[in-house]
């Protein structure tokens, strides 16, 4: 299935969570994507997100953890934690993401849409009451956007999802609030927790109970380039999707894999984001939330991605990276495959 749009949610208001000068998630990270989508002349329709309620939170988060972020958005600037900001603007913008994120879900769901959510301040660190899984920070997060959208599809009653999570740092929010789902199929590609934030997400950190085997952590080395992407997606993302059949693809896409953008050490290429948003070509529900990246992967890496959903050829044609360590990353491939062994077939 060739899509021949992509919806694209987006307002100036996510503009207005605006953090300390020099801090890394700023407004105009926004404007790199959108300027980059417009110059390769990529068929988006924009809409703009509707406003929600602070109570949309509650879908995947903690009460307690609610009502301290609503006081703390009283204030004209704060800190939640030595990472993470809240700005006079904050408030807008977070209820204009968690309604774009119902939103989203609606209009895939019911009218087949391809979806792009771009809010700011992005969600896949923020986790059942905060900090995820034992990291220092939310990481730049405040709500889980992506989980809202996922949610409010199970709540629809799509059975099988599958999210693919290609942003540099481990979405560790999003894996523990499905932890325990067996619907929710969450493969994550990241850079080797013992060297980036947020220290999680482990290869055998499968998932528990009925969900066991449905949370699949590729770990990637420092410097890993397409050549790693490559094998990871047929050797283990392919065969689980074609054995789980999802009905929905849900993405974090983060942009900060891409190489030389800034926060991270991996080498992606236009190539593997191009390839990842194509898995996704013959799923009817499919909706992306934008996450991370910094400077060249919003810049380069979305315009990449955003044709693979289209189903139309790569306008940037990155040369392929290649990775230093291979052998590192084909062996710890090897152990990940052995411990989902009894649930999928590779």
């Amino acid at each position: 299935m060739v899509n021949k749009s992509v919806c694209l949610i987006y307002d100036d208001i996510f503009l207005e969570h605006r953090g300390p000068r020099g801090h890394p998630e700023r407004p105009e990270r926004l404007k790199i994507a959108l300027r980059s989508i417009k110059e390769h002349n990529l068929p988006v329709n924009f809409i703009k997100p509707i406003n929600g309620e602070i109570s949309i939170a509650l879908r995947v988060h903690d009460k307690g953890y609610v009502s301290h972020v609503t006081e703390m958005l009283k204030r004209a600037f704060t800190f939640l934690d030595p990472d993470t900001y809240l700005s006079e603007g904050s408030l807008k913008a977070i209820l204009h993401a968690l309604g774009g994120s119902i939103q989203s879900a609606d209009l895939a769901f019911s009218e087949n849409k391809t979806i792009f959510l771009m809010p700011r301040p992005p969600g896949h660190h923020a986790g059942i009451r905060g900090r995820a899984m034992g990291a220092p920070t939310l990481g730049f997060c405040v709500f889980n956007n992506i989980a809202v959208v996922i949610h409010r599809l199970l709540e629809k009653g799509v059975k099988r999802i599958l999210v693919i999570d290609f942003d540099a740092h481990h979405g560790n929010g999003t894996q523990e609030i499905f932890y325990k789902n067996p619907n929710v199929v969450h493969i994550d590609l990241h850079q080797d927790p013992f060297t980036l934030y947020p220290g999680t997400g482990f290869i055998y950190d499968i998932g528990e109970e009925e969900a066991e085997g449905t949370k699949v952590n590729i770990v990637l080395p420092p410097g890993s380039g397409d050549d790693a992407y490559e094998i990871a997606i047929r050797e283990v993302i392919e065969p689980i999707i074609s054995q789980f059949k999802p009905s929905a693809i849900i993405y974090s896409a983060g942009f900060d894999a891409y190489l030389n953008d800034g926060l991270a050490s991996l080498r992606m290429s236009s190539n593997s984001l191009h390839k990842l948003a194509s898995l996704s070509s013959n799923v009817n529900i499919l909706v992306a939330v934008l996450e991370g990246g910094y400077s060249a992967g919003l810049r380069r890496g979305v315009p990449a991605f955003v044709s693979g959903l289209l189903g139309i050829e790569d306008p940037i044609k990155d040369e392929k990276t290649t990775t230093a360590d291979i052998s590192t990353f084909k062996r710890d491939l090897r152990s990940l495959k052995d411990l989902l062994s009894t649930k999928w077939s590779f």
